[in-house]
């Protein structure tokens, strides 16, 4: 499949969820390179945090140090910062609850994320929740809803209707890692949808089809936001391009390229300027 460097479609790519930290330079300005102009970076787990002081260095280093790497690379960095299950410290963490909301107001920090339930328990949802109040509290700030791999179905499912209960407008959720099983049922219920595609998420050749054939059933492309989803051992700087020529293969307009790409991470982040 031939990829163009959409510079000269004049399609841009507002990429709404990536883990900027475990990707090189060199990828970062191929993702540059190949139609990419913003980026939203996540905290997330993985990074073994001990001490509530731990993860807060963590968050002012995505608002501070890595975003001015992303600007390096040629992109406009956004952040999104929460709590993740596996990034909870191990110790005492009740300084976290004190110092999110005022990180979650920097300027740079567009949403909260990446968030979610990977197992059923009371510990977990308490977390979830804890971090849904606060938004709620900061006008029900965007938010970036991360399900598990197992239970998938069924976690997400009980977090979007955890989410309705407490009130939080669908219309400022991004449920992340969405598949065939949950792309249109996310949509239905009025959240925004996160769906990967690159090599080691969705084939592009696959997803050309499949998405069109979701626009047509849901009456628009308003609420799908394609993403690369770069993270650690996956991820692919060139899937959202290849996605938009198999769109277009396929017959999809570019006003509703458009949106899956760009348009609609800016109206869901509240950046008036995209």
């Amino acid at each position: 499949m031939p990829v163009i460097p959409l510079r000269e479609s004049n399609l841009k790519i507002f990429d709404p969820h990536m883990r900027s930290r475990t990707q090189s330079g060199d990828d970062l300005k191929n993702l540059h390179y190949f139609g990419t102009t913003e980026v939203v970076t996540t905290a997330h787990g993985g990074q073994g945090f001990e001490r509530a002081e731990d993860l807060l260095e963590y968050f002012d280093l995505l608002t501070g140090e890595e975003s001015r790497r992303l600007q390096k690379c040629g992109l406009i960095p956004h952040v999104a910062v929460g709590v993740v299950p596996d990034a909870r410290p191990r110790r005492a963490h009740y300084e976290i609850w004190k110092a999110l909301p005022e990180i979650l107001q920097r300027p740079i920090v567009v949403a909260i994320g990446e968030v979610g339930v990977w197992e059923d328990n009371d510990e977990q949802w308490d977390l979830f929740e804890r971090q849904v109040r606060i938004g709620l509290k900061l006008d029900s700030m965007p938010m970036i809803v991360t399900p598990p791999k197992e239970l998938k179905i069924t976690l997400t499912y009980k977090m979007m209707k955890r989410l309705e209960k407490w009130g939080y407008p669908p219309s400022r959720i991004l449920i992340n890692y969405c598949d065939e099983r949950l792309l249109e049922n996310v949509i239905q219920s009025g959240f925004y949808a996160g769906y990967p595609v690159g090599a080691a998420s969705n084939d592009p050749r696959d997803a050309g089809p499949f998405i069109a054939e979701i626009i047509d059933r849901v009456g628009g492309a308003e609420q799908i936001l394609l993403t690369a989803a770069l993270r650690s051992g996956g991820g692919d700087v060139l899937g959202i391009p290849k996605t938009i020529v198999a769109l277009r293969e396929v017959g999809v307009e570019d006003t509703s390229i458009e949106n899956m790409v760009y348009a609609n991470a800016g109206r869901l982040f509240g950046l008036s300027g995209t």
